[in-house]
């Protein structure tokens, strides 16, 4: 097949350009800037450089492919408006189906007990990001109705691998001794290692029977947030048992805060953000640089041992940690034939190898 994706330089997108590739499809990275495809593991391919809200840009890019994959981070802004632009794109451009990159949080970080992907989703709910992915299924289902493009959507959560976040901050907070627990780590953390997901995303390509659906998808086993940090602990030489336990602090929201997040993070903010030239964007970065960048604070890791920090409590962990239900994937084995393909043990080996190629935990992980 070939296949466009939009966000080919995030984590996941990365990840789904190697595999696919690797197995030979003809691969379209879709970023959007020269930048995105220095990051990139593969940069020898078609790269297409493309504001996601453009929809004529997108058109172009997608000329040819049979399948788009929509795989983009960001703002709420962001995720909102480049869905219909896609859906558009790829009508006009002869796509036969659109594979959107949704998360399990339109159920809450923390789902109810006996959810499926027929819940009712959660639109009240403190974080932005959440309905504005609810509103990018909702519109490119709406879209599908009159349209000729099928759509086929995913809702993982804590994916992890090398390069994943999930793995990186972890090593941090067991580095610095600020990581902790919310109830003893005895919560449901919906894991999913990265090649699993992306299992999952190529089946989605291709079975019939999936258009119109959503699907769950994540590892066979049954993981704790404790399970989860164990092996990382062990290998940085830390007792889990010995993790601070720590009770759910009160998250006040300012109506000031949310009314300033409200107006950054709406669609029309971001576009007119993404119309603005890359080196531009560029030069204020450097004018604003300052000790407490993450490229700084990467530089420092290398040299210096990280600083020890006390454990503090974000709104997100603590409602992830909170969770006491592992959501199913039984559609997606009945639908799609899915079966998790490298098991959790596996997938935490794989991900403390790339840990230990960083010079930042050298002396940290035990030999």
């Amino acid at each position: 097949m070939k296949i466009g994706i939009v966000g080919a330089s995030g984590f996941v997108g990365n990840r789904a350009v190697e595999v696919f590739h690797a197995q030979g499809h003809e691969i379209r990275p879709i970023v959007r800037s020269a930048n995105s495809i220095n990051g990139m593991t593969q940069q020898d391919l078609d790269n297409r450089i493309v504001n996601a809200f453009d929809q004529s840009a997108l058109e172009v890019a997608f000329r040819g492919c049979d399948v788009v994959i929509h795989s983009i981070l960001g703002s709420p802004g962001l995720i909102r408006g480049t869905a219909a632009p896609t859906y558009k794109a790829a009508e006009k451009a002869g796509v036969r189906r659109i594979v959107y990159l949704s998360s399990m949080i339109v159920h809450r970080s923390a789902p109810a007990i006996g959810t499926t992907e027929a819940s009712p989703l959660v639109e009240k709910q403190p974080f932005p990001t959440h309905p504005a992915k609810i509103y990018a299924e909702r519109k490119l289902m709406q879209l599908r109705k009159r349209g000729s493009v099928e759509v086929v959507i995913f809702r993982p959560r804590v994916v992890f691998s090398p390069r994943s976040r999930w793995v990186s901050e972890l090593a941090n907070q067991l580095a610095s001794g600020s990581a902790y627990f919310i109830n003893e780590g005895k919560g449901i953390c919906n894991s999913v290692y990265i090649d699993n997901l992306i299992h999952g995303l190529q089946l989605g390509m291709t079975v019939p029977d999936a258009d119109g659906e959503a699907f769950f998808v994540g590892d066979r086993e049954l993981v704790t947030w404790f399970d989860f940090y164990h092996p990382f602990a062990e290998a940085f030489g830390v007792d889990p048992t010995q993790i601070p336990s720590l009770e759910v602090p009160d998250f006040p929201h300012s109506w000031k805060q949310e009314l300033s997040s409200s107006i950054f993070n709406s669609q029309l903010v971001q576009k007119i953000l993404a119309s603005i030239p890359k080196d531009f964007k560029q030069k204020l970065k450097k004018q604003k640089q300052n000790t407490s960048s993450p490229e700084v604070v990467e530089k420092i890791q290398e040299r210096q041992p990280l600083i020890k920090a006390e454990p503090v409590v974000t709104e997100m962990m603590a409602e992830l940690q909170q969770s006491q239900y592992k959501l199913p994937f039984t559609k997606a084995e009945r639908i799609l034939g899915y079966a998790p393909i490298v098991s959790f043990d596996q997938g935490c080996q794989l991900s403390l190898e790339w840990l230990s190629q960083l010079k930042q935990f050298e002396s940290f992980l035990k030999k």
